[in-house]
């Protein structure tokens, strides 16, 4: 109940805002530009991956980086150092 007056009074502050008007704010060019033309949603959605050999895919390119890590790991550990 405490807050009731005071939304009150927002909302009478509110009421008493200018906004402009927007009807012939934009310039003439857009009102005769070409719109993009529309295309069936079907013609631009690609047909769903096989995500059995996507993840077989992703598995052997992970395989592979981490056995590259792990060998650039190992020459790291045993450079000598002076």
């Amino acid at each position: 109940m405490k807050s009731l007056p005071l939304l009150a009074l927002l909302l009478v502050c509110a009421g008493c805002a200018d906004i402009p008007e927007l009807d012939g704010s934009e310039p003439k060019s857009l009102k005769s530009a070409a719109y993009p033309r529309l295309i069936p949603l079907q013609e631009i959605i690609e047909t769903p991956a096989d995500p059995v050999s996507e993840a077989a895919e992703v598995e052997q390119d992970l395989t592979a980086r981490s056995e590259a890590l792990a060998k650039k790991a190992q020459a790291l550990q045993n450079a000598q150092t002076n």
